[in-house]
């Protein structure tokens, strides 16, 4: 099929107009995003302030609050919190008495009603040997408030948590920087979106196909492209072949071979992860666009282990595999790649177009599991 008789969709995809790229938005967890979510609690009365340290003892070892260590136990007003709603009445009906009187039978049907929840906590902390002058002020109130669930991650979050009542907060300086979407100065950010329009510019030269390319951002220098190849082989998305070449400039690959035979000799840089047609295409456009791999380090053993363990891996031994690298996307990583972006140990991904199977941040955020054992950063350019 000649270039006229070429599908009117591919025509149009390939004719698409260059992006003026401007913002870079982070792609946070959802913890970070969504409001306070509350839970319900029974308070009591502290009575007199000057027993407010044996009453938090007491209610410590009689009635724990695992999941709300990030609440003041003590509130305003004197209220002090018992325990989760749920939580109390379970406890108070699971508890097992097995020597002691009927007293118990009726603590066990008097939680199934919310007004007689002050006799039943009476009656609780009396067995418990809690000093009756504690159990009588503790119990003269009891009310149900609402409270934050999970502790605030961020102040925006502080300020609506302790509204409900007094909770810790330790900011956090760079999460409340990702959240506000100003992370990278005026300088990174004209990097960070100049790289991301180098991605788009080989897209629009060759047939639209999805392109990346992987950046060691100490030396700001592309150590790999990568382009969707999934017409080859249904596994070669874009970021699976971008791995497989960052593999290729450290002697390794599966897939692919070598772009460069040989290295000049007087050069001090890998290029074998990088096809000479793409360096030669963005050179007409994107000059200041560096390549090369940092080539690996025949590591000594006796000196590893000398090295400090706060140096980061990309500057103790050279590259391995993604380790401290940045990765930009034209198109959203699907659920596979985004797990082979995670055992790579890329530091971050940039990524232009949402995909309808996209695993970071359309259809999941594969990089927020918190089960998982490396976890990267994600930003969207557009």
């Amino acid at each position: 099929m000649g270039e006229s008789e070429q599908p009117e969709s591919k025509k149009a995809k390939i004719a698409e107009k260059e992006a003026v790229l401007t913002e870079i938005k982070s792609i946070i967890s959802d913890e970070y995003c969504q409001p306070v979510q509350l839970i319900e609690v029974y308070v009591g009365h502290v009575g007199d302030p000057r027993h407010i340290s044996k009453l938090i003892s007491e209610l410590n070892r009689c009635l724990p609050i695992p999941r709300l260590q990030h609440l003041k136990r003590v509130g305003r007003d004197g209220l002090i919190i018992l325990g989760e709603i749920e939580y109390l009445q379970e406890l108070l009906k699971l508890e097992k008495y097995s020597e002691t009187s009927n007293e118990v039978n009726d603590l066990v049907k008097d939680t199934a009603h919310d007004a007689t929840v002050r006799c039943s906590l009476t009656r609780y902390l009396k067995l418990q040997k809690v000093e009756d002058c504690l159990v009588d002020n503790l119990c003269s109130v009891i009310v149900k408030r609402q409270v934050a669930r999970y502790q605030p991650k961020l102040r925006w979050q502080y300020e609506n948590a302790k509204s409900y009542w007094p909770c810790k907060f330790h900011p956090n300086k760079y999460s409340e920087s990702l959240y506000m979407n100003t992370v990278f100065n005026s300088v990174e950010r004209t990097y960070h979106l100049r790289m991301m329009s180098a991605c788009l510019y080989l897209m629009r030269r060759f047939e639209s196909k999805p392109f990346s390319m992987c950046v060691n951002p100490k030396l700001n220098r592309v150590a790999a492209i990568g382009v969707g190849k999934s017409e080859e082989h249904p596994i070669k998305h874009c970021p699976m072949v971008l791995i497989d070449n960052v593999a290729v400039s450290q002697n390794g690959g599966a897939w692919s071979a070598s772009y460069q035979s040989s290295l000049p000799i007087e050069s001090n840089w890998n290029l074998n992860g990088v096809d000479s047609e793409y360096m030669r295409v963005l050179n007409d456009k994107f000059s200041d666009v560096i390549f090369g791999a940092q080539p690996v380090k025949a590591v000594d053993v006796s000196v590893r282990d000398n090295i400090s363990p706060h140096e980061d891996n990309l500057g103790k031994y050279g590259p391995y595999l993604c380790t401290g690298y940045d990765a930009y996307f034209t198109h959203e990583p699907c659920i596979m790649c985004a797990m082979a972006l995670t055992h790579s140990r890329i530091r971050r991904v940039f990524y232009h177009h949402a995909t309808e199977k996209g695993a970071l941040g359309t259809l999941s955020k594969v990089h927020c599991v918190r089960g998982l054992n490396h976890h990267y950063e994600v930003f969207k350019i557009f």
